[in-house]
């Protein structure tokens, strides 16, 4: 990358030229990095464009953009991501959150604003699904399972730089296999691996060349860690709670399928995301979760 631009506007659209061929969303690329590099904010990247950028932070920002033109995501790279409000670390121990795990986290919200419900993410990774539910849920009470320590470990940083430790416990269990069996919930949240190992080249190459495999892959028709969980749910569910779960388009109809059998007497959606894709599954129960 040629490093001849000697303003913060012109090394940004520098940046954003080289990543066109690599990016959906170039310019957005650009000015995450920029920002990263220089402290500044958007607006303030847009009021300073025509400030100059001294050499040091020129070649820093050309680095980078060199590591998102070889896949490698925004938010590792800048080691920071925004969900539903907060900012989260994350890194290659985590799934970057996506925009459509927002939508689930606000449908839960939606439906239980105002309630000390009693709420348990299951493959909490990151801790966005939890600590989002413990800022937009104030009197609610959380536990983040997962079954991957190093993931654990960027949960209880975020927990922990968002002051968020009084309403959320973290521990580590391959489901819910390491809480007591007594426990039940109001709300089981889920964002577990869902990709089909059978539809591998639907998974984009960088997903697969940078995010952890562990929290993606989820067998030949994606559903076997959710077939588990809803195996265990009835026993973990109290009556007249509820289940939220991200999936994927072509295994959304299946996931329904198997959390009506489960519960034979519940509501079931099926939702969209927002680019219209069938993204997440909520079973209401009635009077008994059976």
């Amino acid at each position: 990358m040629r490093s001849e631009p000697r303003t913060i506007a012109e090394a940004i659209d520098l940046c954003r030229n080289r990543l066109r061929s690599a990016s959906n969303t170039p310019w957005l690329d650009a000015r995450l990095l920029a920002q990263h590099v220089t402290g500044l904010d958007a607006s303030a990247l847009i009021a300073y464009g025509d400030a100059s950028l001294d050499r040091t932070r020129r070649q820093q920002l050309f680095k980078l953009a060199e590591r998102r033109a070889a896949g490698e995501p925004v938010a590792y790279i800048v080691g920071k991501k925004h969900f539903c409000g907060l900012e989260l670390l994350v890194d290659k121990r985590v799934l970057v959150p996506r925009p459509e795990t927002e939508e689930l986290t606000l449908a839960c919200v939606d439906d239980w604003s105002g309630t000390s419900a009693d709420i348990v993410d299951v493959g909490t990774g990151s801790g966005a699904i939890a600590c989002a539910l413990a800022h937009l849920l104030p009197a609610a009470r959380l536990l983040a399972l997962d079954a991957s320590s190093v993931a654990l470990e960027v949960a209880r940083d975020n927990v922990a730089k968002l002051g968020l430790g009084e309403q959320i416990s973290i521990v580590e269990s391959d489901l819910f296999a390491a809480i007591e069996p007594q426990l039940q919930f109001d709300v089981i949240i889920a964002n577990l691996p869902y990709v089909s190992t059978s539809n591998l080249a639907a998974l984009e190459p960088a997903v697969q060349a940078h995010e952890p495999s562990l929290a993606l892959l989820g067998g030949r028709d994606g559903l076997d860690v959710y077939r588990r969980l809803l195996n265990e749910a009835p026993q973990r569910l109290k009556a007249g709670g509820a289940l939220y779960c991200e999936c994927g388009p072509d295994n959304a109809g299946e996931l329904a399928a198997v959390m009506q059998r489960t519960f034979p007497q519940a509501a079931l959606e099926i939702r969209n995301d927002l680019a219209g894709l069938e993204r997440m599954v909520i079973c209401r129960t009635r009077n008994d979760p059976r």
